[in-house]
């Protein structure tokens, strides 16, 4: 990207939900306004996520702006789906690591695309996550890292106008098997 193109990431907008390193390599990016939202943190993640710091286990995951300039807007999850509708309403995409299916319907609903833990877009005139059969692996720090790297390298794309990966392909990152795209099947 040349130097226009990212001074342009300030312009917009993204909902993150429950990713906290996800969080970092957008906002160190430089996008403009990040809506973060997330639940209590349990001791699993505080291992599965090494943004996360051990001692913060069993509290509310909250970030906080990183400057003056940052717009980083921390929320708790909501109990209902309206209120998460509101939440993200007028971002320009959505990525969820938690509450996946949920955060999937909602993107739908407010059309935006949609990047769930997986390294793939759902567009909103395009598949749809719930056409399509979700791939269950394993999780680890190492591949969870690098899934991120991933996905923010496909938010980059779509931010500079270039195709990025779009639903049914996927890339599936794995410490035994390493990078693998795949064809996510479809349901219809």
């Amino acid at each position: 990207m040349n130097e226009d193109k990212i001074e342009y990431l300030e312009k917009y907008s993204v909902g993150i939900v429950g990713s906290r390193l996800l969080f970092e390599i957008l906002w160190r990016s430089g996008i403009g306004c990040i809506r973060y939202v997330s639940d209590f943190i349990t001791t699993f993640e505080t291992l599965y996520d090494c943004s996360l710091n051990p001692l913060e286990a069993n509290n509310y995951d909250i970030v906080h702006p990183k400057s003056d300039d940052s717009c980083v807007i921390s929320y708790l999850y909501p109990e209902k789906k309206s209120e998460l509708r509101k939440l993200l309403g007028g971002v320009d995409l959505v990525v969820a690591h938690k509450h996946i299916a949920e955060v999937a319907e909602v993107s739908e609903q407010i059309g935006v695309p949609f990047i769930p833990d997986i390294v793939t877009v759902f567009l909103p005139d395009g598949i749809g996550f719930k056409e399509v059969e979700y791939p269950i692996f394993e999780r680890d720090p190492v591949s969870y890292t690098i899934t991120c790297g991933f996905q923010a390298l496909e938010m980059m794309k779509i931010f500079a106008g270039l195709k990025p990966i779009i639903a049914p392909e996927a890339i599936i990152v794995d410490l035994e098997e390493g990078v693998k795209k795949i064809c996510l099947k479809t349901l219809v």
